[in-house]
């Protein structure tokens, strides 16, 4: 192991050149394939460098200082690498193929949802449109831009929900 404190370009050149491999075995034993170890060796110096540029690193202990950086790269990758995996394994699989009778069902059921819309009063769309088509609508956002008590849109929305599900209810 060996202190330096200074920022010459030759003592990166001179720590890389003897202590390189070192820090690529390191990374290596932790199960990292070889391509990959070597971005992450890379990675380390260069972040080394930078630390010790800006007065973050009081000293250079070598090749300790380097191999804790790599593997704590290495090791940050892993945990990031089995998160990911446990959301996607959370997230159902599409079906291969859609569902034909499903895709009709559901248009028409949009359909039906549509029409039974087109019959509300033109403050009931504008409510409904207000809360349910505007990202991040609410009932008072759309009380506000309409003039009415939150209490009234919210009736209003709550009779428009009835009139749909009713209209949905009545299959023909």
């Amino acid at each position: 192991m060996e202190a330096k404190q200074t920022q010459q370009p030759d003592v990166w050149d001179e720590a890389i050149r003897r202590h390189d491999r070192r820090v690529y075995l390191s990374v290596l034993a932790l199960g990292v394939p070889p391509d990959r170890a070597r971005e992450i060796v890379q990675t380390t110096w260069t972040r080394l460098m930078e630390k010790h540029a800006d007065g973050s690193l009081a000293e250079l202990d070598f090749p300790g200082l380097a191999i804790r950086q790599a593997r704590f790269l290495a090791l940050n990758e892993h945990a990031r690498a089995r998160v990911e995996k446990r959301a996607l394994a959370a997230v159902p699989e599409a079906p291969a193929q859609p569902d034909v009778d499903r895709v009709v069902a559901s248009r028409q059921e949009i359909e039906r949802v549509l029409d039974a819309l087109a019959t509300c009063s033109p403050t009931a769309k504008r409510v409904f449109r207000l809360v349910y088509a505007t990202p991040g609508g609410t009932c008072a956002r759309a009380a506000q831009e309409i003039g009415l008590s939150l209490q009234r849109v919210r009736q209003i929305l709550s009779e428009t929900r009835t009139h749909i599900r009713r209209a949905l209810e009545a299959r023909p």
